[in-house]
């Protein structure tokens, strides 16, 4: 071969390479001619990759044995949907599969605008597809057409032009329209004219500057989620007005909390609603925020890094759930004070703070306890003890500071925690004269510490509420044994992660719970008077079935100096993908 003809062969080959690397994704030709400003904007994207990876799972093959499976694919209503599915698939010359791989497989998008206080005309609805087959979808169109015109629901479709482009009316009686139009492989339609012809414009526009990156994928791409199933994206200035107007006309009880957050939603830059599905699921709100516009007590709250924490390593591995936060007291107190109503008349929360735990805490130390309280707190609950049916549930609080200020604040927490289990004990022991609370006190040889619980014989088994003070955290239990169980993490050699918990729950454990324990549970619950103990049964069970599918779940968080994340992260007990 001539030297000529290999660099024209070369040349040839690298710019196919170059036109298959930039060629845009079926999600990038859709966002490329949505409109940027619109308020909402949701897309579902890449369906039918997720469709084959979720047929060829082990979920999938799984699933039909679990008693929630079996229940649901042979309930007459499935039958029925599917009955009826088949006749409108029948009617438009398709089916289900041939629709998601050729149609809606791709990418699928919906933009809202809605009208603002001050032009109640200007709302704004688009739906945009990215066809794998444009073909196929303009076949189910005209089919959809030609029934719809014999039938009397459309009176005519129009064909007409704006900037040099083609679009088509749907003509209904009573003088209401609906717009289409093809612009490549994207499909448009809307209730709006306008909507349909300022696509044609961005269409054309985008032309010219093909090589930009369209600026939804832009905040997607900052809000970490360009690559979720799915996404509600929020645009906050779409949305000023009708803050501004939520703040403007607010009774005097809602007008504080409205306006901090009128001010927080001021410096939103973008926020999002999303859904990720690889092995298993993620479903999270994202947000970013411009930081220098953020007041300064909120930014903690709502940017920075997430790492794993102590709070979240003191639940056990076996709790069948539990909730942890990394928070000092009074900074939480400041957090509600600045967003609780205030009422004429009525004390505000740090008021009602101090009216209500100073007597007991003593009002010249309240300020020194709410100040050793935290920054590490969990709450959780695990399986019941041996003979025990109620689950056992713990929470425990880190108390921090040095020397004296420390001994006097777990003192005075000590003395307020005692004050609580003797005055329960004197109102039961008045009301039952029979049925006498002992107060009993053990001490750990384990941890040293000095246990003291509540004792009777008619208690529920296994439920004997205890309290103590273990290697500086205060540890509040239904049962002694669970503070003698209890263990501080350490964190020196932990590996970073991104993110940090705040809630975790068991499937597993919990469903364990259920089939151990839920004859027992359902007529505890019915004496206590929640409902008829047939019904409580069937309910239990019910939620048993539904645990079968899931092995755990977790609320995480990640962040960064603009904004963060708070997911619901789902493993099931089989994944969603090979």
């Amino acid at each position: 071969m001539s030297r000529p003809a290999c660099i024209a062969l070369a040349a040839a080959i690298f710019l196919s390479a170059t036109g298959a690397a930039t060629a845009a994704s079926p999600r990038d030709e859709v966002l490329r001619v949505a409109p940027a400003d619109a308020a909402i904007f949701i897309l579902v994207q890449n369906a039918r990759g997720h469709y084959h990876n979720l047929s060829e799972s082990p979920f999938v093959e799984w699933f039909p044995t679990t008693t929630i499976g079996k229940q649901l694919l042979e309930s007459i209503d499935l039958k029925q949907l599917r009955a009826s599915g088949a006749m409108i698939f029948s009617e438009l010359g398709t089916t289900p599969t041939a629709l998601l791989e050729d149609t809606l497989g791709e990418a699928i998008a919906f933009t809202y605008s809605p009208a603002s206080p001050d032009r109640p005309k200007d709302e704004r609805a688009l739906l945009l597809i990215r066809p794998r087959k444009p073909d196929a979808l303009a076949k189910i169109l005209d089919k959809m057409n030609d029934l719809q015109t014999r039938s009397g629901e459309l009176k005519a479709i129009v064909r007409k032009e704006h900037a040099g482009g083609t679009y088509h009316e749907r003509q209904k009686p009573g003088n209401r329209s609906e717009f289409y139009c093809f612009r490549g492989d994207v499909f448009a339609f809307s209730s709006f004219e306008s909507e349909i012809k300022a696509f044609i414009e961005r269409d054309k526009a985008a032309a010219q500057v093909s090589e930009k990156s369209p600026e939804l994928l832009d905040r997607m791409t900052k809000l970490g989620i360009a690559d979720a199933a799915g996404v509600i994206l929020i645009n906050p200035r779409a949305l000023d007005a009708e803050v501004k107007a939520k703040v403007a006309g607010a009774k005097p009880d809602e007008k504080r909390f409205l306006s901090r957050f009128a001010e927080i939603w001021s410096a939103l830059d973008s926020a999002a609603i999303y859904l990720t599905l690889d092995k298993n699921l993620e479903l999270g709100v994202s947000v970013r925020f411009q930081p220098d516009k953020l007041p300064p007590d909120a930014k903690k709250w709502l940017t920075g890094t997430r790492n794993v924490t102590t709070a979240e390593c003191l639940i056990p591995n076996g709790a069948l759930f539990g909730f942890a936060a990394q928070v000092r007291a009074t900074e939480l107190i400041e957090l509600i004070a600045s967003l609780a109503p205030l009422e004429p008349g009525k004390p505000d929360v740090k008021a009602w703070i101090t009216t209500a735990l100073g007597p007991i805490v003593g009002r010249d130390k309240l300020p020194l306890v709410l100040d050793a309280l935290g920054p590490n707190w969990a709450v959780w609950a695990e399986p019941p003890t041996k003979d025990g049916v109620l689950p056992t549930f713990v929470a425990a609080v880190e108390i921090n500071g040095e020397g004296e200020t420390r001994a006097k604040a777990e003192k005075a927490l000590l003395q307020a925690v005692e004050f609580g289990f003797q005055t329960a004990r004197v109102a039961y022991n008045t009301k039952h004269t029979d049925q006498q609370i002992e107060v009993k006190e053990e001490k750990d040889p384990r941890s040293g510490a000095t246990i003291t619980t509540l004792v009777n014989d008619k208690f529920p088994p296994g439920f004997s509420p205890s309290f103590a003070l273990v290697r500086g955290y205060l540890v509040i239990a239904t049962s002694p044994d669970a503070i003698k169980r209890f263990e501080v993490p350490g964190l020196k050699n932990s590996s970073p992660t991104g993110f940090s918990t705040v809630a975790k729950f068991s499937g597993t454990q919990s469903r364990a719970y259920l089939l151990a324990h839920g004859p027992e549970l359902a007529k505890f619950l019915a004496d206590l008077g929640v409902g008829p103990e047939k019904t409580l049964r069937e309910q239990l069970d019910g939620l048993a079935s539904v645990l079968e599918l899931i092995d755990s779940a977790d609320i995480i968080t990640r962040g960064d100096e603009n904004g963060m994340r708070l997911a619901v992260r789902v493993n099931l007990a089989k994944p969603l993908k090979k």
